[in-house]
């Protein structure tokens, strides 16, 4: 379903890279991250322990710097006891110096790595005789931290929402302070309703002072404490008539976004370059070379599989359909088993779009369109200059010639109230459907509107799966994720 690949100039070319992405996004979340600091004592140290850092795993002589943990905002320092026990004291220190959390772990002492496992989403601090000590991140989450504030001023307040902080359970007098939790970069007030619900809505505010989470927890009203328990990792607010609520930790989380879907490189086929590329699924995506040879996708690159035809289609349930004009508008389908094309079905078709085995469109030559009934293709309709169905059977075509009209099939005509200025679609189901135009500008359907999409493509091929896949104007293919 391609459009025949072609050479752009050399502004477009270097426009059309800028705007992709080479490898996988990294992590919305926090990550962690090893620094190297003079071996001297941190700010204040706990009792009992001390800083002893060695130059590797074999030898007690002392390094000039120590290796530290930083993680949401803390640093980390693996230090040993006094009394020199087989074992490593975790101190994490707030960005003031002030101990926030801290474990004991035995196993290994006098640190001289510490290693990062990003898959594990492990931390291991490597001692004396090369022993180790390995940690989770969330083991290493410090505690949320309460910490008394004046009542005003506040951030800004959600709308129907109230400062109400007591002097304890029994009195409804003002308190001259109130409880907040202070916790991964993040600050949390339990405010009351303006109606007096007997519940408090929970706002997490960043540091800039903007609400990024809320809740309402029903329960109790007019905040008078907070306590944290660490070993239920719960955080619970205290109101009038001692009525409690109880948040997990994990709870106050702020939901973070999901990263903004991208175009992410992938290999291309070694020794050829791709014209055009078909998914039918995530599953079942085929390219076509510059050559007329078809490559399959094995899930980290590319296999050549045969040739050689001019237009390729993947259907839904994974079937390939190709046509070859040259060879007097040959239709064939890819018979996986002998591992070759096969042609028995009618000729006559300049391009084909695939639902599954048994069901296609045809375009012939003069841009009429026809449907295959199992064993003849029927004429519908004309005219237009390119197909795309998608895994329901919604059915889609442009005609750049019409000043680049889009048009759909509404089973019985071609229709045209969709935006026109598109000279390829891709449809993977009616939920899924992408467009480019004559510069390789990027569009998807948003039911009701054409958006554009960053990027520049010369090729696009979309899934009923949401799977979509693209090719620039030198080949390069690209996959939205």
């Amino acid at each position: 379903m391609g459009r025949p690949s072609k050479f752009a100039n050399l502004v477009a070319l270097c426009l059309g890279l800028m705007v992709f992405t080479a490898g996988t996004r990294a992590e919305a979340q926090s990550l962690p991250a090893i620094a190297q600091v003079p071996h001297a004592p941190p700010p204040a140290l706990p009792a009992g322990t001390k800083v002893t850092c060695t130059q590797g795993p074999g030898t007690g002589a002392a390094s000039a710097t120590c290796p530290v943990l930083k993680l949401d905002g803390l640093t980390y320092w693996a230090l040993s006891y006094t009394d020199n026990r087989i074992a490593m004291a975790i101190v994490a220190y707030d960005a003031t110096g002030k101990v926030v959390a801290q474990w004991e772990k035995p196993g290994a002492r006098y640190v001289y790595a510490i290693l990062i496992n990003p898959s594990a989403k492990t931390v291991t601090f490597a001692g004396q005789s090369d022993a180790k000590i390995t940690m989770t991140w969330d083991e290493l989450a410090a505690p949320p931290v309460v910490v008394l504030v004046p009542p005003s001023p506040t951030p800004a307040i959600p709308a129907g929402m109230k400062v109400t902080c007591t002097q304890g359970p029994g009195t409804g007098a003002p308190a001259a302070t109130c409880p907040v939790i202070k916790w991964k970069g993040y600050t949390f007030w339990a405010f009351s309703y303006t109606d007096n619900r007997v519940a408090m809505g929970i706002v997490a505010y960043d540091a800039a002072g903007k609400v990024v989470a809320q809740w309402e927890k029903p329960g109790s009203r007019y905040v008078y404490a907070i306590t944290v328990n660490a070993t239920d990792k719960t955080v619970t607010f205290a109101g009038q008539s001692d009525a409690k609520i109880v948040m997990k930790w994990s709870d106050l989380l702020p939901p973070v976004a999901p990263p903004a879907p991208q175009w992410v490189l992938q290999p291309a086929p070694l020794g050829a370059t791709l014209k055009q590329i078909s998914v039918g699924s995530a599953n079942a995506i085929w390219g076509l070379d510059t050559a007329g040879f078809n490559w399959k996708w094995i899930g980290g690159g590319w296999q050549r599989m045969g040739g050689t035809v001019s237009n390729i289609s993947t259907a839904s349930d994974g079937t390939l359909w190709a046509t070859n004009p040259p060879d007097s508008l040959r239709v064939l389908k890819w018979d996986a088993t002998g591992n070759k094309w096969t042609w028995n079905i009618p000729t006559g078709m300049k391009q084909v779009t695939a639902v599954n085995a048994n069901t296609a469109w045809g375009l012939d030559n003069g841009g009429s369109l026809f449907q295959w009934t199992g064993s003849a293709w029927e004429k519908k309709g004309c005219c237009v200059s390119q197909l795309s169905v998608g895994s329901d059977g919604e059915l889609w075509a442009t005609n750049p010639p019409d000043s680049n009209r889009v048009l759909r099939w509404d089973g019985a005509k071609w229709t045209w109230n969709i935006p026109a200025g598109m000279t390829f679609v891709s449809v993977g189901s009616a939920k899924n459907i992408w467009a480019l135009n004559a510069t390789d500008q990027i569009f998807q359907w948003t039911g009701t509107a054409w958006k554009q999409v960053p990027g520049a493509l010369r090729n696009i091929s979309a899934a009923g799966d949401g799977s979509v896949w693209g090719l620039n104007s030198q080949g390069m293919v690209y996959k939205w994720q």
